[in-house]
């Protein structure tokens, strides 16, 4: 559910190559989705419509990449929750009201800091990031943490893939039920990311 996903948070790294203020779009390749288990079987629901925006320093020696990590300025990602496609309409709408997309139509994710893992011997190796921000669901918000790996793919796009395990308890989301509650959604879904980002300067 998160957000995202699921989220450019990982192209703090990446973003270092760019100027000053630039703001970072998910491209139509990138991919954000759920999956989840009933007492009965798995599901997988994707996140069809998102936003996200980065807002990176100035960085002026794209050299000093492999060696330093620059602060990120900010970085807020929304998912649209009436856009989640889980394959069968009447799912779709359980998981909408569970989620109360009427009076709360948008997953938030804002970014807070990250930690360098790990860092690439070279442009094509990942960075590996621990992530942390504020998911905000239902009109919950709970602080997050979770792994990404960030790469750098050209002068212009970055790409970062992951995923978390959120429990919809935690933001006061009951679970999904069907058939008078003899189907029921565990409390648990894997989010996962897939993004690549593309630079406007």
């Amino acid at each position: 559910m998160k957000i995202a996903v699921l989220m450019l948070f990982s192209l703090i790294f990446a973003g270092e190559v760019f100027s000053f203020q630039s703001t970072f779009v998910p491209l139509n390749e990138s991919k954000l989705w759920f999956q989840g288990r009933s007492n009965v079987n798995e599901f997988e629901c994707l996140a069809e419509n998102y936003s996200g925006e980065a807002t990176l320093p100035e960085f002026n020696n794209p050299s000093s990449l492999l060696n330093e990590v620059t602060e990120i300025l900010s970085v807020q990602i929304e998912i649209e929750v009436d856009s989640i496609e889980c394959g069968q309409r009447k799912m779709n709408k359980d998981l909408q009201k569970a989620l109360k997309a009427d009076t709360f139509p948008e997953i938030t994710f804002v970014f807070e800091q990250a930690d360098l893992i790990s860092q690439p011997q070279s442009f094509d190796d990942a960075f590996e990031v621990r992530v942390h921000g504020n998911l905000t669901v239902a009109g919950n918000t709970r602080d997050i943490s979770f792994m990404t790996n960030a790469y750098y793919l050209n002068d212009e796009r970055v790409r970062a893939v992951g995923q978390t395990t959120i429990r919809m308890t935690d933001f006061g989301v009951e679970p999904p039920t069907a058939l008078m509650g003899l189907i029921r959604a565990d409390e648990e879904l894997t989010v996962h990311f897939d993004l690549i980002a593309i630079g406007n300067n």
